[in-house]
């Protein structure tokens, strides 16, 4: 039975996306049945006058973290002694440790999950051990290289997008080009197109590749519920509507927004790239007119929103009540760029599972939870109330 997902419409979606949000440019595409579709639009940067192509590389961020995973199946043990905890708990965000550093969370959020970046990196340094070559060596041999994925990469491209966050009230400017040390890459240093991403989803398909059977299984089994989904290794775990299996993550850093998204069940994935700070906007439009609506959310242990102010580092957010619903507002320091980036306050709706966001969006930047008293669950970190 062929899939469902409709074919031959992706360059009008991305178009129509585009100007609804006003993102400077924008790249998807749609694997379907081993067949692909690409499509492009908008600028590199605003004023080039260079077109977004589908060759256009653009950081791909967090999505990186579903490679450092994937290399991890291929040269670790999952479960011996890594860093005071293990590879398999670093990889699913269960180690209890900080965002940035493995400084463990104040007490009132231990046990929950809670994204850290300094998880990967610590993994990412230990494949670069076992394999005897830099972290990002490793990859571009044992993932890069046999998926024929020659446009990925961790050096910044000469022909790139380049990312954008807010000027003003709807405006854009661009961010001054940062730099992956070493030594951060393994949280989110990729470049990459959305054809080469591809390439790697056709692959975690089960098109030929490096990785076993059992490797592609590991990755994607569920090990903490948060955020009404499952998080696995190296990519959130789902059911669409209908009952759909789906496996994603998303990427932001420096004014870039990204998505990979795997439909096992359709043999299909979903590839979409932005250069704004607004692009998970349009990566849910281009989503949801691809018919690909979230199901059922899935239980957790969860409460009502609190409102007050929660903050962790240099992340912050504020719930406050709005009429009969509730609204939320972020803000936190990109940790490459060293840009603050703040989402002024948007309303969010009951989704089920203990969830709030959104509703119909997939993407789960924008949705929250209150997994207990004095915790809220915002932009995937569990953020204590202040002065907890």
């Amino acid at each position: 039975m062929g899939s469902a997902i409709p074919r031959g419409g992706l360059a009008e979606i991305v178009r129509d996306a585009l100007a609804r949000t006003g993102v400077p440019g924008a790249a998807a595409g749609l694997l379907v049945d081993r067949e692909i579709e690409l499509a492009a639009a908008g600028e590199v940067a605003l004023g080039s006058g260079e077109a977004v192509g589908v060759e256009t590389p653009f950081r791909i961020a967090s999505v990186t973290k579903w490679f450092t995973a994937s290399l991890a199946t291929l040269c670790l043990d999952p479960d011996a002694p890594l860093a005071g905890s293990s590879a398999r708990r670093l990889l699913s965000h269960t180690a209890d440790w900080r965002p940035e550093s493995s400084e463990p969370l104040p007490e009132v959020a231990r046990g929950l999950w809670s994204y850290s970046n300094a998880g990967y990196r610590t993994v990412g340094a230990a494949c670069a051990e076992a394999c005897g070559v830099e972290y990002s060596s490793a990859v571009g041999a044992r993932l890069l290289a046999p998926l024929g994925m020659a446009a990925t990469g961790f050096e910044q491209p000469a022909r790139r997008a380049r990312g954008h966050v807010q000027e003003g009230e709807s405006g854009h400017r661009v961010v001054p080009d940062d730099v992956y040390r070493e030594e951060r890459r393994p949280a989110g240093g990729l470049w990459s197109t959305v054809g080469d991403l591809l390439r790697f989803a056709a692959h975690q398909l089960g098109e030929p590749g490096p990785l076993a059977m059992e490797h592609r299984e590991a990755l994607r089994e569920p090990r903490a519920r948060a955020l009404g989904a499952s998080y696995a290794l190296g990519c959130w775990t789902r059911d669409l509507s209908g009952g759909r299996a789906c496996l994603d993550h998303e990427g932001s850093v420096g004014g870039f927004q990204s998505l990979l998204m795997l439909l096992p069940d359709d043999g299909a994935a979903l590839a979409v790239l932005t250069n704004s700070w607004r692009g998970s906007g349009l990566v849910r439009r281009v989503v949801q007119d691809l018919g690909l609506t979230p199901g059922e959310t899935v239980a957790a242990a969860g409460g009502e929103p609190e409102e007050g102010r929660f903050a962790l580092d240099d992340a912050e957010a504020t719930v406050t009540r709005s009429g009969g619903g509730w609204r939320v507002a972020e803000a936190e320091l990109d940790p490459v760029a060293q840009v603050r980036i703040e989402r002024p306050p948007y309303p969010v709706e009951r989704l089920g599972g203990g969830a709030y966001g959104i509703g119909g969006g997939l993407l789960m930047s924008h949705r929250v939870d209150f997994p207990r008293p004095g915790v809220a669950r915002v932009g995937w970190v569990a953020l204590p109330r202040s002065g907890a």
